[in-house]
């Protein structure tokens, strides 16, 4: 486990007593599925939920998958020290997708590979 690595979030509640600071810790499991724990300020916990890729949340939450691979992203991006670009909200990527419709009605992507001009 050792190869793992870890995002760690320390609190913004850093007027808080180090003792009572809290860190929100990610990593991935080497089945593909992600471990959130909330953790004493140093990382170290023994308790947190799974989230699971395929079936669990996937099913049941959808979304929150991907939310906390982006999350990770962006925490392990801040430990080495690194700017990311924020990434574009679901709103915004649908708004574009809805303009390109629009600006292009007489063309279809058909989801993998290629656009196709409809028939209609």
């Amino acid at each position: 486990m050792s190869d793992i690595v870890k995002a760690l979030y320390v609190t913004d509640d850093r007027d808080l007593p180090d003792d009572e600071q809290r860190a929100l810790v990610i990593f991935p499991g080497g089945n593909g599925d992600w471990y959130v724990q909330v953790a004493p300020k140093h990382g170290c916990a023994i308790e947190g939920v799974r989230i699971c890729m395929s079936g669990g949340a996937a099913m049941h939450c959808p979304g929150l998958g991907p939310a906390i691979a982006e999350a990770y992203r962006a925490m392990i991006a801040a430990q080495n020290c690194e700017r990311r670009e924020p990434v574009p909200t679901r709103e915004e990527l649908e708004r574009e997708v809805h303009a390109w419709r629009t600006a292009f009605p007489k063309h279809q992507f058909d989801g993998i590979f290629d656009v196709v001009e409809t028939l209609e």
